[in-house]
């Protein structure tokens, strides 16, 4: 999202709206679970039942929100080779992607770490039982090493789908997509991105991408390239972008449970594909293209609220599970006997409101942002676009050194 002149901020503010759906989705499914399955035997008031199946499950749609994020990825990651047509974008940001990825990675699974070797697990287990929810208590039941703990976010998460990984901070699972398709979307680029031949290759990375995560990325560059061309400028009008919010919202909502249901007739089983990617895909991209042809939304999700949420996706992504872990299971397990469960778990989303804002906040300032300026320096150094002043730096630290004992010693 650095490109100059535009730096699409209406789409910085569509990433923090969904990075917000992320974390109420595991709020209400942890605390709530019918709204997980539509399990209407674990409910804890009228609203679960009235509100599961329904367009107001957009609000709980954390998947979509993740299919976002990864339209969006194939969208920034591109959108500045097309503009410019210079492949030096795509190398920085080759070269500084696993670093750029890894490190708030890191310092999250280290978060998570030091919260379950002081026994969090047993916050999660205890309001795990208050809430019915098996979802809830089995989390962070596994007690990692510190080895496991660095080896975790230093490699696992970056080469298994699945696995223990997970156990720690399970909403990593997106670090294998997104650094998979990330280099995707490189390697298209700089083999085919200037050639008149690339609608091609598009058509078969689409065919061999259907069906799975990394088509949300293809479909992000896809629309990267058409918007460089102009040809969404001729689609900007109301006529056109009410009916693709109105499919994407539909779509948006498809269930994980859809039999018997109005979405039964898009059942894609008898072809081996995993419906909910495929049709999160399709509403995800349709809501990017929505955001980029609405002038109206546009304006909205350029204001200073909501498109500075966008600097905070990250952060927020990364340790909202260790937040919700320890903070609202607290709340609920002090309140609930005393004003009801259902009250209590107000107050603790409430709570827990405060607590992610503070850590985010403080995430970014010396995690995340500290983290993308040592990726590109270590990325311009591996480029050789910047060599290092051994001497210098050396010198440096010396004198540095000298002057501290020589204090020390004058006192």
């Amino acid at each position: 999202m650095n490109n100059k002149p535009n730096r699409f901020m209406e789409l910085e503010g569509l990433r923090g709206i969904a990075a917000v759906m992320v974390v109420i989705t595991h709020f209400v499914f942890l605390f709530f679970p019918a709204m997980r399955r539509g399990n209407m035997a674990l409910t804890h008031s009228r609203f679960e039942d009235n509100v599961y199946g329904t367009p107001l499950m957009l609000l709980v749609a954390g998947t979509l929100a993740v299919a976002i994020f990864f339209v969006l990825s194939g969208f920034v990651l591109s959108i500045g080779f097309f503009k410019t047509g210079d492949q030096n974008i795509v190398m920085k940001l080759a070269t500084g992607r696993y670093l750029r990825l890894m490190l708030p990675a890191l310092a999250s699974v280290l978060i998570a770490f030091v919260l379950i070797s002081f026994g969090a697990h047993t916050l999660t287990s205890v309001a795990g039982e208050i809430a019915n929810s098996t979802y809830l208590s089995g989390k962070w039941h596994h007690s990692p090493t510190f080895l496991e703990a660095l080896k975790t976010a230093t490699f696992d998460i970056f080469v298994e789908y699945k696995g223990e990984s997970r156990a720690i901070n399970h909403a990593l699972w997106t670090m294998y997509v997104e650094f998979i398709g990330s280099f995707l979307v490189f390697g298209f680029l700089l083999i085919f991105a200037r050639s008149r031949f690339r609608w091609v290759a598009y058509a078969v990375l689409i065919v061999g991408t259907f069906g799975t995560w990394y088509l949300a990325f293809i479909i992000g560059v896809l629309i990267a390239d058409a918007y460089n061309l102009g040809w969404l400028e001729r689609l900007r009008h109301w006529s056109v972008t009410v009916p693709i919010a109105v499919v994407a919202i539909f779509l948006g909502i498809f269930p994980k449970k859809h039999e018997n249901t109005i979405y039964e007739f898009l059942d894609l089983s008898f072809f081996g594909f995993s419906e909910r990617v495929v049709y999160l895909t399709f509403s995800a991209t349709l809501i990017v293209l929505v955001v980029l042809l609405s002038k109206t939304l546009a304006r909205v999700l350029q204001t200073r609220l909501l498109s500075s949420l966008g600097k905070y996706t990250f952060s927020l992504y990364l340790t909202h599970l260790s937040v919700i872990y320890t903070v609202p299971t607290s709340v609920v397990i002090l309140l609930h006997e005393r004003i009801g469960y259902n009250w209590a778990a107000l107050v603790a989303a409430l709570v827990c409101v405060l607590f992610l804002w503070l850590v985010s906040y403080f995430f970014e300032r010396y995690i995340d942002a500290p983290s993308i300026k040592f990726a590109k320096y270590v990325s311009a150094i591996y480029r050789n676009d910047r060599e290092i002043d051994w001497p210098g730096r050396s010198n440096a630290v010396i004198t540095r050194v000298k002057g501290v004992l020589r204090r020390n010693k004058q006192e």
